[in-house]
């Protein structure tokens, strides 16, 4: 999330929950609109616990969502590394595009596929470099000879790993909280900061009473911006997975060309976007 924006979600309600507390204070009854603070304490812990577990178990529940997704993209950029070690051992030819292809999927994800995620969506140009993918596999699976089979195998299953992550990364990236568990926060919030503007009195001094209000606000408001960024891992902001893993597994594939004196036919550009 931008931290101007982090910054405003926090910042406005703080500021309209003190001047609310102000306008209260004075029409509230001196002493309070509770005859026993200590009686009135106990549903007010009472409602803030509520909130507490239910803020947690959103939390618990986005964060993991977080760190799978992270994790999928890592296995992604593993799985693109062990393929183009996998294709050392295929025929030449095939070697250099099967090698080649893999560098253009790399760059398609670390750049249009990740940027389209903030949408929840998925880029074709990915697609189309999977598409040329398999088309080389099948074509190596028609040389015989058992390298070319054992480079097969091991292809294929670095395939699987890296297709099983990308699946996973954009069903996250599709994936919203269901609407209810904000609701339920919205109303578990709303609930506190109302239960602390019962407290308003003109007889307790301004800076204690806009302390408790502001202090409280600003937690609950800054709860609901951190469950925000834990839901939407990929929106390209602060706080969001960034395509590290993948733009690292480019520097070690372009590193072991560079030691091995290797030149790949050139399939794309820097984007993934096909050139002829």
């Amino acid at each position: 999330m931008n931290p101007w924006l982090a910054a405003a979600i926090i910042i406005i309600p703080v500021c309209v929950m003190a001047a609310l507390m102000l306008l209260v204070r004075r029409h509230a009854p001196p002493g309070g609109r509770f005859s026993d603070s200590d009686r009135a304490s106990g549903p007010f812990g009472f409602v803030g616990a509520g909130f507490v577990i239910l803020l947690g178990f959103i939390i618990a529940l986005s964060f993991g969502t977080y760190d799978n997704a992270a994790t999928q993209s890592e296995a992604e950029a593993t799985a693109i590394e062990a393929q183009f070690t996998a294709a050392d051992a295929m025929p030449p030819m095939l070697r250099k595009r099967a090698q080649a292809q893999l560098v253009c999927y790399a760059r398609s994800v670390a750049g249009p596929e990740w940027t389209s995620m903030a949408d929840g969506n998925w880029s074709p140009l990915t697609d189309q470099w999977i598409s040329n993918l398999d088309a080389t596999e099948a074509a190596v699976s028609a040389v015989t000879g058992t390298a070319a089979a054992n480079a097969l195998t091991e292809w294929h299953d670095a395939a699987k790993t890296r297709e099983l992550a990308r699946r996973t990364r954009i069903l996250v990236a599709q994936g919203e909280e269901p609407v209810l568990l904000w609701v339920l926060l919205a109303i578990g919030g709303i609930m506190v900061l109302g239960y602390v503007l019962l407290y308003a009195d003109p007889d307790e001094r301004v800076i204690a009473q806009l302390a408790m209000v502001v202090s409280t606000t600003a937690l609950v408001a800054a709860s609901l911006v951190a469950v925000t960024v834990l839901a939407s891992p990929f929106q390209n902001e602060e706080g969001s997975i960034k395509p590290t893993g993948v733009q690292y597994s480019l520097r070690v594939i372009n590193a072991d060309l560079a030691a091995a004196h290797t030149t790949l036919p050139v399939l794309c550009d820097a984007n993934g976007n096909p050139v002829r």
